[in-house]
């Protein structure tokens, strides 16, 4: 067994269930319960018993979570080490982000940086909306986009939050739908497309469920024939007029026989935050937040610390 993976063991005991686990290590669910029944797979056994409202560790399970202890402590001693070390990766930024800000908010503050230092070592990886903050708690990121919808975001123990944008989420639509008129009466809700078919993402994406929960409240089930994970394919399908979609503004592309309208929901859209270590993140990094707060701003975003 990867002694590593051997720390999940810890989310799920300290959680007592897959969700909370997956908040508690910045993954989703889908992505815990993979790792899990890997990690139950080296062990030749069940590790974890499924309640009907959570799991527990089976006995071998909290024994492991045990040995987890150890092993996150011995990694925190050596993180110790390492950060009296940083001397040597001053130059060194690594950077994580989810697609949306890695075209629309990354490329300004990374010509800034490259401006102001030239010297710096910048890498990039592409990540999906929460993955980033795992990887920063891992030490394998110093920085990371990541971007929350209704569902709070919890970071990982050895992880800061900071807001620097509310990304807002708006119609997009057919150029010919009778709400894309420029006399259509502005601030529609949900409901008012309750009849038409909807692109979005699948039901297991937390944008998706924040859609979901919306129209509840506004007492309807949206029809969803067009799931895609891709913002692009969702204002494809828009642009053939079949769908309507409800996308966050720094995701609408310029798409012919597109238009793109804003709604009344005031709590409809994702907010944008970096996440980095909460304790001693090193001097590029904060070099750079200072930047992408910049960036930011021009979005309409706050400069200043929650």
């Amino acid at each position: 067994m990867d002694p590593a993976k051997l720390l999940l063991l810890i989310a799920l005991r300290d959680g007592g269930s897959i969700t909370r686990a997956a908040e508690l290590t910045g993954r989703t669910p889908p992505a815990v319960s993979q790792q899990l029944a890997r990690l139950e797979r080296a062990a030749g056994t069940g590790l974890v018993e499924r309640l009907p409202h959570g799991v527990r560790l089976t006995p071998l399970g909290a024994r492991l979570a045990e040995h987890a202890d150890q092993i996150a402590r011995v990694l925190h001693d050596a993180e110790e080490d390492r950060a009296r070390h940083l001397g040597l990766h001053r130059n060194r930024l690594r950077i994580g982000a989810f697609p949306t800000a890695g075209v629309r908010l990354l490329p300004e503050a990374l010509a800034a940086l490259n401006r102001l230092r030239p010297d710096s070592e910048i890498s990039v990886v592409d990540l999906g909306p929460v993955e980033g903050n795992a990887l920063v708690a891992e030490r394998e990121l110093d920085l990371a986009l990541v971007a929350e919808y209704d569902e709070p975001l919890r970071a990982p123990a050895g992880v800061r939050l900071i807001p620097l944008l509310d990304d807002p989420v708006l119609a997009v639509l057919p150029e010919r739908h009778h709400a894309a008129t420029a006399s259509a009466a502005p601030g529609r809700t949900l409901r008012d497309f309750a009849a038409a078919a909807w692109a979005c993402a699948p039901r297991d994406l937390p944008n998706r469920r924040q859609l979901d929960a919306l129209a509840r409240v506004e007492g309807f089930t949206p029809r969803v024939p067009f799931e895609s994970e891709s913002y692009a394919v969702a204002q494809a399908v828009v642009s053939a007029g079949v769908a309507v979609a409800f996308l966050p503004r720094l995701a609408i592309g310029e798409v012919p026989g597109t238009v793109s309208r804003a709604l009344a929901e005031p709590a409809l859209f994702r907010r944008v935050h970096a996440a980095l270590p909460a304790d001693s993140p090193a001097e590029l990094t904060g070099v750079f937040l200072d930047l992408l707060r910049e960036v930011c701003a021009e979005h309409g975003g706050t400069t200043a610390d929650r």
